[in-house]
């Protein structure tokens, strides 16, 4: 398991200083004596790494944190279909996955009992948990290969189950979840603070948002709203 808490250390000195105290110097005033308690575990129970280790897992977590471009799985390449949703999200995944666009999927599912399950998907965040194989992932080889379809569900940033009449709204780190008082459902963008309506109303953040609706075979109908990210200048 990858220690993130490697992360907020610089360098290896103050890796080390973190687990001294001031009483540590006044009872033990030699800086190499502290050292050496630290290293044979008298200190804390955390794990301590020597500092080949610890250049090591930081290496590793600043990699998981901070992605390079070459190091990116694009799905979209086991695509061989025809389907005109899982194409034009085949088509939305580079510029999803450089930040260059954010798109978010509208999609609802019809369940056994007759009942829909219906929801908002980040689409970037989603292939970005799948890569990392996070919580609750969505097995984006597999839905492009058309082995499974994509399904909203709780964990999505808008979900709504119209069985149950639950809903829930989850902010993730993309999206705030808003209920304007005016014009309804929007998710405001945390990259460049702009509001994403859903309604098809015109309304003063309409220029902010593409929407498209898209028959599928697979999927009915789903709508997708496309932002283009403003970058900071």
């Amino acid at each position: 398991m990858t220690d993130f808490s490697i992360a907020k250390f610089n360098n290896y000195q103050e890796y080390l200083h973190s687990f001294t105290t001031v009483e540590d110097f006044r009872y033990l005033p030699f800086h190499k004596t502290v050292i050496t308690l630290t290293k044979l575990g008298y200190r804390e129970h955390r794990t301590f790494y020597e500092e080949d280790e610890f250049l090591n897992v930081k290496k590793q977590v600043e990699q998981l944190l901070n992605p390079t471009v070459s190091a990116q799985i694009y799905y979209s390449q086991y695509f061989k279909g025809t389907d005109p949703a899982l194409w034009a999200l085949a088509e939305r995944e580079h510029g999803n996955v450089q930040q260059e666009i954010s798109t978010i999927i509208f999609l609802e599912i019809s369940g056994r009992s007759g009942f829909s399950k219906s929801g908002y998907i980040d689409f970037e965040a989603s292939l970005r948990n799948y890569r990392f194989k996070g919580p609750n992932a969505v097995d984006w080889k597999a839905v492009f290969e058309e082995r499974k379809l994509l399904k909203p569900q709780p964990s999505d940033i808008v979900f709504y189950d119209w069985k149950t009449r639950k809903i829930f709204a989850n902010d993730n780190d993309n999206y705030t979840v808003v209920a304007h008082p005016e014009h309804g459902l929007m998710f405001a963008h945390k990259g460049d603070h702009k509001n994403i309506p859903v309604t098809t109303k015109k309304n003063p953040f309409s220029s902010n948002v593409r929407r498209s609706m898209i028959r599928s075979n697979l999927y009915g109908f789903i709508i997708l709203y496309d932002h283009h990210v403003r970058k900071k200048t």
